[in-house]
C-alpha cells in the first residue's frame, strides 16, 4: 500500500517536482507531520499506515505515552520545503496531497485524533479539516 499511496502522489506532481520524487515527497511530509505530534498520536496515526511508511510517522523505540506534547513544534512547512529543496507554497501542495491519499488510505478515527493535536494552521493542510470547538469553517 505504500506504493499505492506514492503512485497516488506521482500524477499530482508538476513539471520540476520530480526533483524531490513522489516518495521523497511522501516520507517528507509523514516525518514533519509525526514530529509535530505527542508520541501517542503518532503511533495511532501510524498503525493505520502500510508497515513501510511507519517509521516516517513513528520513531522506533520511542515510548507511546499519550500525555506528552509533540516532538517538535515548528510549523511543518518549512522542514517539508527543505527536505523537498522547494518553497513553502510547493510544500503546502506536497502536503495537502499527501494528507489527501493518507485519508483514503488511513482510519478515520486516526486522521481525527491526528489533527485534534495539531493547531489551526496545520489542520487547514487535510482535506477535511476539523475545527476547533465554537470555531466556524
Amino acid at each position: 500500500m505504500s506504493d499505492l499511496i506514492t503512485a497516488h502522489v506521482r500524477p499530482h506532481l508538476e513539471p520540476g517536482d520530480e526533483r524531490a520524487g513522489a516518495d521523497h515527497i511522501v516520507h517528507a511530509v509523514l516525518r514533519a507531520l509525526g514530529d509535530r505530534l505527542p508520541a501517542g498520536e503518532a503511533a495511532y496515526l501510524a498503525d493505520g499506515l502500510p508497515a513501510a511508511l511507519r517509521p516516517y510517522v513513528r520513531h522506533p523505540g520511542e515510548p507511546s505515552t499519550w500525555d506528552d506534547g509533540p516532538r517538535n513544534r515548528e510549523d511543518p512547512l518549512p522542514r517539508i520545503a527543505l527536505a523537498c529543496d522547494t518553497d513553502e507554497e510547493q510544500a503546502r501542495r506536497y502536503a495537502r496531497m499527501v494528507l489527501a491519499e493518507l485519508a483514503v488510505a488511513v482510519p478515520p478515527s486516526a486522521m481525527y485524533d491526528a489533527q485534534v493535536q495539531l493547531p489551526d494552521d496545520v489542520r487547514e493542510l487535510f482535506p477535511d479539516p476539523v475545527h476547533a470547538v465554537g470555531h466556524q469553517p
